[in-house]
C-alpha cells in the first residue's frame, strides 16, 4: 500500500513536468514597413551631383510613411507550460523599405561648381534597412478541435546594420536620375514592443506580427524636434519541430 501511495504520488509530481516541452519553429515572410512620427513624410525631393562617370545624391527627408515591401526571416525556441503557458525566445533578420514620392530635384554639375538647378520630378525612393532581431516573448496558447493558436507579446531589439538610399525616376523632361547610397545614423539599436499571433495546424503555421519602434532616427538633429519611428508589420509561414 505504501508502495502504491508512492507510486502515486511520484507520478502526481512528475505530471506537471512532462505536460512541458519546447518547441523549435523557424518563420518566413514579408515585412512591410513604414515611417511613423510628425517628420515622416509621404513625399521629398532628391540632392544630386552629377560626377562625370558616376553620379550621386541622397533624399533629403528618407523617412517615409508610404509602406514597402520587404523580407522577414526568422527561428524561434519556445517552452510550452503546463497549462499551456508561453516563453518564446526569435532571432529573425529583415531587409526592409520604406518609401516615399519624388517630386523635386536639387541638382549640381559637379562637386566644384556653385551651381544648383532645380527641376521638378517623379519617381519614388525608399530607405532601405537591414536588421537583426531578437524578441522575448511572453503568452499563452489557445486550442481549437483543427488549429492551436499562440499568442506572445514583448520586447524586440533590432541591431540596424545598414541603411541605404535607393531609388530613381525623371527631371527636367525626362532626364533619368537614380540613387543608391548608405546613410549615416546615431544608433544602432531600435528598441520595440512587438505582438506575435501564430495560428498552427500541426506543423505548418501562418504568423503575423507587428512591431512599434522607440528610437527616433532623427534624434540626433540639433535645434529640432523632429521624430520618426519605425513601423512594421510581418506577414508569413512557419514550419515547427516537435
Amino acid at each position: 500500500m505504501k508502495k502504491c501511495l508512492m507510486l502515486l504520488t511520484l507520478l502526481a509530481l512528475a505530471a506537471p513536468v512532462a505536460a512541458q516541452h519546447v518547441e523549435i519553429a523557424g518563420r518566413a515572410g514579408v515585412g512591410l514597413f513604414r515611417f511613423g512620427g510628425q517628420n515622416a513624410t509621404s513625399n521629398s525631393f532628391v540632392l544630386y551631383q552629377d560626377l562625370g562617370a558616376s553620379s550621386e545624391g541622397y533624399v533629403n527627408n528618407p523617412y517615409g510613411s508610404r509602406v514597402g515591401t520587404g523580407l522577414a526571416l526568422g527561428g524561434r525556441v519556445q517552452r510550452v507550460g503546463s497549462h499551456n503557458g508561453l516563453l518564446a525566445f526569435d532571432l529573425g533578420y529583415e531587409l526592409l523599405r520604406s518609401r516615399n514620392n519624388i517630386n523635386q530635384l536639387f541638382y549640381s554639375p559637379s562637386q566644384f561648381s556653385s551651381f544648383i538647378g532645380v527641376y521638378s520630378a517623379d519617381g519614388s525612393a525608399a530607405l532601405q534597412s537591414k536588421n537583426l532581431t531578437a524578441f522575448l516573448g511572453l503568452g499563452r496558447r489557445l486550442k481549437a478541435s483543427l488549429v492551436e493558436v499562440d499568442i506572445l507579446a514583448g520586447p524586440e531589439l533590432a541591431y540596424i546594420y545598414e541603411l541605404r538610399d535607393k531609388g530613381s525616376g525623371t527631371y527636367n523632361g525626362g532626364q533619368p536620375w537614380a540613387i543608391n547610397s548608405l546613410r549615416s545614423y546615431e544608433s544602432r539599436l531600435d528598441l520595440r514592443l512587438r505582438a506575435d499571433i501564430t495560428v498552427w495546424y500541426h506543423q505548418l503555421g501562418a504568423n503575423a506580427s507587428y512591431s512599434h519602434g522607440l528610437l527616433n532616427y532623427q534624434s540626433g538633429l540639433k535645434g529640432t524636434n523632429s521624430e520618426v519611428y519605425a513601423r512594421i508589420l510581418r506577414l508569413g509561414l512557419a514550419y515547427r519541430l516537435k
